[in-house]
């Protein structure tokens, strides 16, 4: 007698065990019965939802490149408009907008852990295409005398500096583990009760069905009369007919195997494993759903450790790539970095943003150009004072003389007067 789920004829190995272990790994199913991967993980709706927040968030955030230099002993940013790996972040190859290449790539970093792409160069020598590959397709050998690294995509080998990788902490020091590949088992298990659920909904909530057999019933004369049977069975209680009725042979009787779904904790499961995966992620609960414990103010407090915990750990490592894999070595001793603008996701409300910047600006921090900039308002004219910062009259620098106290002589320069720093 075999069992439904042995094959015919088994595997001719030395260990067949093993072998049928070692296939199931490969085949990525994990004790749920799923097969979970970085290409079936979005089947689960927390996953999705995690995926879709990082990746929609990254592809809105402006990334520029920038000249650092120390102007009296402080940072100062400059934008290179006109450097090649500006316009090549903004239009990376013919397939994408840019909108559409940080959307994939942030999805594929948070699925495999990776996100590579192979460089095209121009024929002057700057970097001209950044052309993506699916990382479940790419392996990386490493050269055990030289330390170099190699990546394998179509059967061509890619030296390290062809490549464009970004991957996330890896227990080889090469390659990126995969979340998705870690929490298997959850995953799997908000799959199976997903799919477990929509089964049940769709037999109309209708428990399973079994036939007693008492005294009195004569049998099938044939096998081929009791498939018919249960064939014309199932053809009656299933889809939009599963409410009709149908009358049973004598002797026969209706059993059902109800799973009540109370008991066996289906809601309170769902709910622990959405919670669990989020945790995996670092993501806030809100983003995937779990709004149990959410209210006004703490969800604005979550949105902002998402930015701070979770998009900005994504966004240096895309940083830190980009400036290893496409900056030249004059470039980053000129001082010339690659930075995303966080501040695009992280603006509060209008008029929390407006009283903000009204306080920065009463104390000096900026002028009305920076102020109109975070608006995404063009900038006036310097006559107009556009670029003068201002500063409350009454306030000295500790140790200066006080300033002398308004007359008449000088009625428009009353106490507490903001007047224009030079």
């Amino acid at each position: 007698m075999k069992w439904p789920w042995q094959s015919a004829a088994p595997i001719e190995t030395k260990d067949n065990s093993t072998s049928w272990f070692l296939s199931l790994l490969s085949a990525g199913v994990n004790a749920s019965g799923i097969s979970v991967t970085p290409e079936t993980c979005e089947q689960s709706p927390t996953v999705k939802a995690i995926v879709t927040a990082i990746s929609r968030r990254i592809s809105v955030t402006p990334v520029h490149v920038y000249l650092s230099t120390l102007v009296d002993g402080r940072q100062n940013k400059e934008r290179l408009d006109k450097h090649p790996v500006e316009r090549l972040l903004m239009s990376p190859n013919e397939n994408q907008s840019q909108a559409e290449y940080w959307s994939d790539a942030a999805s594929s970093l948070v699925r495999y852990g990776n996100y590579v792409a192979i460089k095209g160069q121009g024929v002057t020598g700057p970097i001209r295409v950044l052309d993506p590959v699916r990382a479940g397709d790419v392996s990386v050998e490493q050269d055990r005398s030289t330390r170099a690294l190699t990546y394998r995509y179509n059967s061509t080998g890619y030296s390290r500096r062809r490549v464009h990788h970004v991957r996330g902490p890896a227990r080889n020091y090469i390659w990126g583990d995969s979340t998705i590949a870690d929490c298997d088992q959850a995953i799997g298990m908000e799959i199976a009760a997903e799919q477990f659920g929509a089964s049940f909904f769709g037999n109309g909530a209708m428990p399973s069905i079994y036939f007693k057999l008492m005294e009195g019933f004569r049998g099938f004369k044939t096998d081929e009369e009791q498939i018919a049977f249960l064939t014309d069975f199932k053809n009656k209680f299933t889809g939009k007919k599963r409410f009709d009725t149908m009358m049973l042979p004598k002797g026969m009787d209706l059993g059902t195997v109800a799973v009540e779904n109370e008991k066996a904790q289906f809601i309170e499961t769902r709910k622990l494993v959405r919670t669990v995966i989020a945790g995996a992620f670092g993501v806030p609960p809100h983003l995937v759903g779990d709004l149990e414990r959410a209210t006004f103010n703490n969800v604005e407090q979550q949105d902002a450790d998402f930015t701070i915990n979770v998009i900005l750990p994504f966004v240096k490592l895309f940083e830190s790539a980009m400036e290893r894999d496409l900056l030249t070595q004059d470039d980053r001793n000129a001082g010339v970095i690659i930075r995303f603008n966080l501040d695009a996701i992280q603006r509060a409300d209008f008029a929390t943003r407006q009283a903000g910047n009204a306080l920065r600006r009463q104390w000096g921090a900026i002028s009305v150009n920076e102020w109109r900039e975070t608006d995404g308002q063009n900038p006036i004219s310097g006559q107009d004072g556009g670029d003068d910062y201002i500063r409350p009259m009454n306030m000295t620098v500790a140790g200066d003389p006080q300033p002398k106290a308004p007359n008449e002589s000088n009625p428009n320069n009353p106490v507490g007067a903001q007047v224009p720093l030079k």
